[in-house]
């Protein structure tokens, strides 16, 4: 009896059990999957500062989803201001693009993503469409990496062209008044020298690769050639493009 009662006090003991919750820390939704008009500048900005380690903003960025054959999504930018090594080891510089697989990260740098002349380039580029489990050797001969290659490159060029064609509109317009008030016109130049447009503060940063692009891609020549700028003797000091 006396065992039995102790049997029983043991058993109303009471005892210590360690339970685990999990936290979610992160439970913000990767930035590129969100459609783009849900999100905001700044969330650009900060999100181009912690995957670039560069303290200035954007000059421009294009967030997209390609669609059809491949299917993935990106945002790509431009930064204000060149790597001061950019051109160092010029040949041997990586993609500063990262990528993933079905969100998860797969490598930082990747070689096959952009061509070499386009390395300052910062971005994501999420695919769900390449295999998760295989070696960077294997991806980088995968037919599926050619075509993302090919479609960033497209639009890193059609980024850089709208930023051209935004600035010749606007110069455009200024030579149309400078035919009825030259002489204020002349004041407001004077006046704008540190004002200039983003393609020219663009070109000025990184018109080496350009020149690069243009010697190095073949398909690519003809839309690298229309972004060139040259002085000119009937230029005015200003560098224009070779269709002017």
């Amino acid at each position: 009896e006396e065992k039995e009662e102790k049997e029983e006090k043991d058993d109303k003991k009471p005892t210590k059990k360690t339970v685990f919750e999990w936290e979610q820390v992160n439970t913000q939704k990767a930035i590129w999957l969100r459609a783009k008009e849900d999100v905001t500048e700044e969330e650009y900005n900060e999100f181009y500062k912690s995957i670039s380690k560069d303290y200035l903003d954007p000059l421009a960025y294009t967030h997209f989803n390609a669609e059809g054959e491949i299917e993935f999504k990106s945002i790509l930018f431009l930064p204000k201001k060149a790597p001061f090594d950019m051109m160092d080891n010029y040949w041997g510089k990586k993609s500063e693009v990262k990528l993933f697989v079905r969100r998860v990260l797969v490598a930082e740098k990747f070689d096959e993503l952009l061509p070499r002349y386009l390395n300052f380039v910062r971005g994501v580029v999420d695919s769900d469409d390449l295999p998760l489990n295989v070696s960077r050797e294997q991806l980088q001969q995968n037919k599926i990496m050619k075509v993302i290659s090919k479609k960033l490159v497209r639009k890193v060029l059609e980024l850089m062209k709208k930023l051209a064609k935004e600035e010749e509109s606007g110069d455009d317009d200024e030579e149309g008044d400078e035919d009825e008030k030259k002489e204020e016109v002349k004041e407001e130049k004077k006046d704008k020298d540190g004002d200039e447009g983003l393609w020219t503060k663009f070109w000025k940063e990184f018109n080496k690769n350009l020149k690069m692009g243009c010697y190095e891609d073949d398909s690519n020549r003809s839309k690298l050639s229309k972004l060139l700028r040259f002085s000119t003797t009937k230029s005015e000091g200003k560098e224009i493009s070779l269709d002017k």
